[in-house]
C-alpha cells in the first residue's frame, strides 16, 4: 500500500533552487526542504544549538575565525554521485561571488577550503560565534551538485526545474497550478523515509486548504494559511491536531533609509509615534499573538532588552516632529502620499498594513498599500528598493545574529538600506564574544541603538497556527526541532508506532 503525505498549499512553485533565488512560502520552498540538505540545521524554536545534516560534527577554530565541518561520508546525490566537500565549496563560493540568495548569511566568509573530500573549512574575516545559526537557519543555505551546476548559468540551468538533490525525496512530477509530487529515495544514505510519496496540492483559496485537512484530503498546510480568523474552520475536527502559540518572529514597519524622505530622524520618530498599538491589539490573539513594542522577542531571554521599547502613541508629538522636519501639510491638509508594501503570502500583514495606513492618514499622509507576490517582492523591494515603507517579518529567534542580513550595512538582505555604524559595531562585538552571556550584552546594546535611532518600528509578535493530521508522527516539534519545520523525511503513520 502506498503511503501518501499531502500538503495543501496556496502558492505554486517558481523553481527548485532557493540557493539561487529564494521565494519564501512558495511550494518550491517546501520542496527544497525535502530534496536538498544543509550543512547543519538550526530551527527557529531550537535555542539549544545546531543539529547535523550533511556535516556529522564540526569545530570552532582560531577563536571562531574558522569553522571546520566533517561531512557524512555516505552522502550521495540522487544520481549516485558522491557528495563531497567540493560541492560545498562550489555552491557557497559561487553564490557569494554572484550575490545569490545562498550568500545571504555568508557576508563575513572570505574563503571556503576543501581540506579533503569530506572536510571543509569556512574562513571568516573575523570571529563569529553565531556562524552556525547563519549557516543552518534557512533552506537557501542548501548545497547543490557541483557536477550539474559548475560552468553553467544558474539563471537557465535546467536542474532548477528538474532538481537532483541529496535529500530523502526526489521530484517526479510538477503540473503547474495543480500539484507537485515527490517520491522517496530508495536506499537513501541518511534516515529512510517512511512515507512513499509527498504530494503538494496547489489550492489558492486558503479556506479550502484548511478544509482539505479537516476533510482528511490533506495532512498539513504551510504558514499563514490558517489564521486567527479561520480557526472556526477546524472546530470539532477530531482528526486534526492544532498547534497554537507565540511564534518565532515579529512583524515590523521598516523605512526606505535610502530615500531623502526618511533621512531626518524626526520623521521616523513621528511615524513611530503615530502607530496606535491599541488598534494593533484588536487583531491579536491573547496567548498566541500580541501587539509588540519591543525590538526583540521576550522568548530570546538571553538577549532581550526590556527597556528598549518603541515610542508610544502620541499623535501630537508626531504632528510636531513632522512640522519641525519640514514635512508640513499643504493647503488641503495633506503631507503627501506614502507607498506601503507587504508580501502577500504573509496573510496577517494585510491587516497590519490597513492599521498602519489609517494611523498615518490621521497625521496627514495618504497611504497606498499593496501586497506583492514573492517574485514581485524580490524585484521591487529587495533589488530596486522602490518603496517608502514596508511591513516585513523580522525573524529574531533563536539568535538575533540572523537579523544582520537585514539591518547591518553590508547585509545582503538589507532591503531598507540601513547604514548605522553603531549597529554594525554592536553586531561585530557580539560575533567576537564567545559566551552567550557576553553576546547577549552586545545584542541588548543593539536594541538600544535600534530604538535610539528609530531604525524600524516593531508592530506585532506573531502567533502560529498549524493544524495537522493526527494520522502522522515525526513533526519537527516532536523531534526537538532537529529537522527543518518544512521537512517531512521523518514523518510516519501513527499506526506504525
Amino acid at each position: 500500500m502506498t503511503i501518501d503525505f499531502v500538503v495543501a498549499t496556496p502558492h505554486d512553485a517558481v523553481h527548485f533552487n532557493d540557493v539561487h533565488r529564494n521565494y519564501t512560502a512558495t511550494a518550491g520552498y517546501l520542496v527544497c526542504n525535502n530534496i536538498y540538505n544543509r550543512m547543519v540545521l538550526t530551527e527557529w524554536y531550537n535555542f539549544n544549538g545546531s543539529y547535523p545534516d550533511l556535516a556529522t560534527h564540526w569545530e570552532m577554530l582560531d577563536g571562531a575565525r574558522r569553522w571546520r565541518f566533517h561531512l557524512n561520508q555516505a552522502a550521495r546525490w540522487q544520481d549516485g554521485t558522491p557528495l563531497t566537500a567540493y560541492d560545498v565549496v562550489y555552491t557557497h563560493m559561487h553564490a557569494k561571488k554572484m550575490g545569490y540568495t545562498g550568500a545571504m548569511f555568508l557576508t563575513d566568509v572570505v574563503d571556503i577550503v576543501a581540506v579533503n573530500d569530506h572536510t571543509v573549512d569556512y574562513h571568516l574575516s573575523g570571529p563569529n560565534s553565531g556562524f552556525l545559526v547563519q549557516l543552518g537557519n534557512f533552506i537557501f543555505s542548501h548545497v547543490l551538485p557541483r557536477h550539474l551546476y559548475e560552468g553553467t548559468d544558474w539563471d537557465t540551468n535546467p536542474y532548477n526545474l528538474n532538481p537532483v538533490g541529496s535529500g530523502p525525496f526526489r521530484l517526479v512530477e510538477w503540473e503547474k497550478g495543480k500539484h507537485i509530487i515527490l517520491e522517496k529515495v530508495e536506499n537513501h544514505w541518511g534516515p529512510q523515509p517512511e512515507i512513499d510519496r509527498l504530494i503538494l496540492k496547489i489550492e489558492p483559496d486558503r479556506d479550502e486548504c484548511v478544509n482539505m485537512v479537516v476533510r482528511g484530503e490533506a495532512d498539513f498546510f504551510p504558514q499563514d494559511t490558517l489564521t486567527y480568523d479561520r480557526l472556526h474552520l477546524i472546530e470539532g475536527a477530531d482528526n486534526v491536531e492544532l498547534m497554537r502559540g507565540k511564534g518565532p518572529g515579529m512583524a515590523l514597519l521598516d523605512f526606505n533609509h535610502g530615500s531623502p524622505l526618511w533621512q531626518d530622524q524626526r520623521r521616523r520618530d513621528a511615524i513611530a509615534h503615530a502607530i496606535n498599538r491599541a488598534d494593533v491589539a484588536k487583531v491579536e490573539d491573547p496567548g498566541a499573538s500580541a501587539a509588540w513594542d519591543h525590538y526583540l522577542l521576550e522568548s530570546v531571554d538571553w538577549a532581550f532588552n526590556p527597556d528598549a521599547k518603541a515610542p508610544g502613541f502620541d499623535a501630537q508629538a508626531a504632528e510636531r516632529l513632522l512640522e519641525e522636519s519640514g514635512a508640513s501639510r499643504d493647503a488641503s491638509g495633506s503631507r503627501g502620499t506614502l507607498r506601503l508594501y507587504f508580501m502577500e503570502s504573509f496573510y496577517g500583514h494585510r491587516a497590519l498594513a490597513a492599521i498602519v495606513a489609517r494611523n498615518l492618514e490621521a497625521i496627514g499622509f495618504a497611504v497606498s498599500y499593496e501586497g506583492l507576490s514573492s517574485v514581485e517582492w524580490s524585484k521591487r523591494i529587495r533589488k530596486d528598493h522602490d518603496f517608502d515603507l514596508i511591513i516585513v517579518g523580522g525573524t529574531m529567534a533563536p539568535d538575533i545574529e540572523i537579523t544582520a542580513t537585514k539591518y547591518a550595512s553590508n547585509g545582503l538582505n538589507n532591503m531598507g538600506l540601513h547604514h548605522n555604524k553603531d549597529a554594525d559595531a554592536a553586531y561585530e562585538a557580539a560575533r567576537t564574544a564567545v559566551t552567550r552571556q557576553e553576546r547577549g550584552a552586545h545584542y541588548r546594546r543593539l536594541q538600544e541603538i535600534w530604538r535610539r535611532d528609530c531604525e524600524f518600528v516593531p508592530l506585532f509578535w506573531y502567533g502560529t497556527y498549524y493544524a495537522r493530521s493526527k494520522r502522522f508522527f515525526g513533526w519537527a516539534d516532536q523531534l526537538d526541532y532537529s529537522i527543518p519545520w518544512w521537512h517531512w523525511g521523518r514523518i510516519r503513520p501513527v499506526s506504525q508506532g
